[in-house]
């Protein structure tokens, strides 16, 4: 009797509803118990983006002495520097302050041609936003520190009659600060974007009426500082994208004890995003290097993503973004270990719900964690590339006959043999994250392209065409979701919700409905034709 009781107890915990019931219950109890007893606190959930930024030179010494001289990065409270190494065989690098700036100098001896400098540091760059009130008056002085912010320079003729008169055009002569400031920087944001090599001083951008960043910069510090506002160049260099030969100015302007940023050139007032880099301040040249030398340089910037200071202090114990720091993984593997059930979730929706063909269960969002590294359109271009190489491969090898294994291991070095090509050509023509292609899963994609000849040769080629697409929309889906950085930075402070998408999947696996394809298909069968008509 007790042993049929615990049976049907055992049975009820079992049953489909009490399991579900638990998947939902307890995720949101453990998450509830970390806010309200260990101190996880969502919005620390956001990891900071960190930018390793690299100095790549190179140059002819011809067997002379060289010189370079560069700046180099301070703290601040708009960015956090560390870590930095230098890397070279023929200079000497010793480094000072000088004011503001801290610059560098690398000098050698016996300089052979193809001599090569590098220098690398990381660095984390806050965002930056003023809110000025209109009602703040121009100053009638400022300490000497800040004055001297004020004065002409040989690029940035303060005490020009063209300057002055352009400041009585725009109206920027008179009333408060802010007002003023709107006026110049509208006024110098609205000449004409144009790259122009050396150096743009104040008056050639006011007189050809277009200008790079240097030249919108200098016009407007010259146009401030005759307004009676303190102003300043700021050089530097905008984090992310390709490898880059070109820095970039903005301007600060001292604004109620603050020196408040501006950018003309990309329409940013008093703010800066976190992409901006601060290298050196004042009307510098980023390299002075000795006459005669060949000299040529470019910046490569990457970027990754770590946890906040105050999330690494949460409970070490169940902080999964702890473990992977104490085991030095990065958070790459742990954004695709914690997203590819989301992934796979995603995929399950569009298999048995919308009913899309694709090639496997799990290779759609398998394809998906790759492309993080190269970007949706670069991650299907490298996909369907490999797929089409290693397709023909496989045609031109059913012509021998071979066994099954010894032509899946031809597929795998064809698949090899193509990434690696695929990145080599893309690094050649500067196609940036495509190069990222040879880290894709060798055997996903061998087997991608397996499973497309085949329903092609068993099939046709219009169902294989079609499970190809199914499978790239589908990865497409799987990679908008999973590089969702809000429902990352969830996943790695609350990991017990993939509970919840266990539940999901119960649900789904009880899925008997008709799916949104097959309605599609057999509309003229469920809806009367009088229905159809209205």
């Amino acid at each position: 009797m007790l042993g049929s009781r615990l049976r049907r107890a055992f049975a009820a915990l079992l049953s489909l509803r009490t399991m579900v019931l638990l998947l939902v219950v307890v995720p949101l109890a453990v998450a509830s118990y970390k806010v309200r007893n260990l101190g996880f606190d969502v919005e620390d959930l956001l990891p900071q983006k960190v930018y390793r930024v690299s100095y790549e030179m190179s140059l002819d010494g011809h067997g002379g002495d060289a010189t370079i001289r560069s700046f180099l990065p301070v703290s601040s409270p708009h960015q956090t520097i560390s870590d930095e190494q230098g890397e070279s065989d023929h200079f000497t690098l010793t480094s000072q302050s000088s004011g503001l700036n801290r610059t560098a100098t690398w000098t050698g001896d016996s300089v052979p041609d193809h001599a090569r400098i590098e220098y690398s540091f990381s660095a984390l760059v806050r965002p930056v936003r003023f809110e000025l009130s209109p009602l703040m008056t121009v100053p009638t002085s400022y300490p000497e520190s800040i004055a001297s912010a004020l004065r002409p320079e040989p690029a940035i003729q303060v005490d020009s009659l063209e300057i002055a008169a352009t400041l009585r055009k725009i109206r920027a002569d008179q009333g408060p600060i802010l007002a003023r400031l709107r006026k110049i920087f509208d006024f110098t944001s609205s000449l004409r974007a144009r790259k122009f090599k050396g150096t743009t001083d104040a008056l050639t951008a006011l007189r050809l009426g277009e200008a790079s960043c240097n030249g919108k910069s200098r016009l407007f510090v010259a146009l401030a500082r005759a307004a009676g506002i303190p102003a300043r160049l700021v050089g530097g260099l905008i984090l992310g994208g390709e490898a880059k030969r070109t820095s970039h100015q903005w301007v600060e302007a001292w604004v109620a004890g603050h020196w408040v940023p501006f950018c003309p050139t990309n329409d940013y007032f008093a703010s800066l995003p976190e992409r901006y880099l601060t290298l050196y301040y004042g009307d510098e040249s980023l390299f002075t290097h000795t006459s005669d030398l060949n000299f040529d340089y470019k910046f490569s910037t990457t970027a990754s993503l770590t946890p906040s200071p105050k999330a690494k202090q949460w409970a070490p114990s169940i902080n999964v973004w702890a473990l992977f720091e104490r085991l030095h993984l990065s958070f790459a593997l742990l954004r695709t270990v914690l997203m590819l059930p989301i992934g796979a979730l995603v995929v399950v929706l569009f298999r048995n719900v919308v009913g899309v063909p694709t090639f496997g269960t799990f290779l759609p969002a398998l394809l998906a964690a790759a492309a993080g590294e190269t970007g949706a359109s670069w991650g299907v271009f490298g996909v369907l590339a490999i797929v089409f190489v290693t397709a023909v491969l496989r045609g031109v090898f059913q012509h021998f006959r071979l066994l099954h294994s010894p032509t899946l291991a031809i597929l795998l070095a064809g698949v090899t043999t193509t990434m690696l090509a695929t990145s080599l050509l893309a690094e050649r023509f500067e196609l940036g994250k495509l190069t990222y292609v040879a880290l894709f899963p060798i055997a996903v994609l061998a087997i991608t392209a397996e499973r497309f000849y085949l329903a092609a040769t068993e099939r046709s080629l219009t169902d294989a065409v079609k499970e190809l697409g199914g499978t790239l929309l589908v990865m497409l889906c799987c990679y908008v979701v999973m590089n969702s950085l809000a429902l990352q930075a969830l996943l790695i402070g609350f990991p017990e919700a993939l509970l919840l998408v266990v539940a999901a999947n119960i649900y789904l696996g009880r899925w008997i409905g008709l799916r949104v394809s097959e309605y599609l298909r057999f509309r003229h069968v469920l809806v009367p034709a009088k229905d159809l008509a209205r």
